[in-house]
């Protein structure tokens, strides 16, 4: 049966204190590190945390995930261990401060209400797309910012300031299950298949390529 050791305790207490923090609140339980130098470090850390949930019996889909992109790795703690853990360093930190502090589930239903007002807010988007031609668009998931927007800048050829734009969702890919079900065969099309392509730069999110079609070539079979 598979059981948290102190390490893998204390390696997760580490990782929720300083990538998730108050950003578990919109259910934002991720971080992303590239393949660089720089990141090495990080990336060895956090390969430990899950070499040691894998020793503590959970599998690859259980309590803390990795997956890997074309320059980069996302790590993702379950949502359900994040909030559990929310409470207990909100327990800790109630008693160290003599009751001053709010010990309870504080954390409640809100990383629900965020996911289910980003998948609402992307199909809305990917409808508005679909009714236009555009049946291949790129959106960010795995977002980090409160707003359904990232904006990465950086130099042209001329050194001109450039900015890209890209609509952010804090949802992961396997939410695409849920959103073609809930919102978009019900519209008469879905995301056929979906496509990682890169941790952004800002490391404030993944870019996706969704590629749509219509619904109606399955009605006659």
């Amino acid at each position: 049966m598979a059981k948290f050791s102190k390490e893998l305790l204390d390696m997760l207490t580490e990782f929720m204190i300083c990538e998730v923090g108050s950003k578990a609140l919109d259910g934002i339980t991720y971080t992303m590190v590239l393949k660089t130098a720089r990141d090495k470090e990080l990336y060895t850390r956090y390969m430990t945390i899950r070499n040691e949930a894998a020793k503590c019996g959970y599998t690859s889909d259980e309590v803390f995930r990795v997956y890997e992109v074309a320059n980069g790795y996302i790590f993702d703690m379950d949502l359900e261990t994040a909030k559990q853990m929310t409470i207990e360093i909100a327990k800790s930190v109630s008693k160290n401060n003599g009751g001053k502090t709010p010990s309870g589930n504080i954390i409640k239903d809100m990383p629900e209400q965020r996911r289910k007002r980003d998948l609402v807010n992307l199909a809305k988007y990917l409808k508005s797309e679909y009714d236009n031609g555009r049946y291949s668009v790129e959106v960010a998931l795995f977002s980090r910012n409160s707003m359904n927007k990232i904006i990465v800048t950086g130099k042209g050829a001329r050194g001109e300031t450039l900015a890209l734009r890209y609509n952010a969702y804090a949802i992961r890919h396997w939410d695409i299950e849920i959103l073609n079900e809930k919102f978009l065969i019900p519209a008469g099309f879905r995301v056929r298949s979906i496509q990682p392509c890169e941790i952004l730069p800002s490391k404030t999110g993944v870019s996706f390529i969704f590629r749509m079609e219509s619904m109606e070539q399955y009605e006659d079979m």
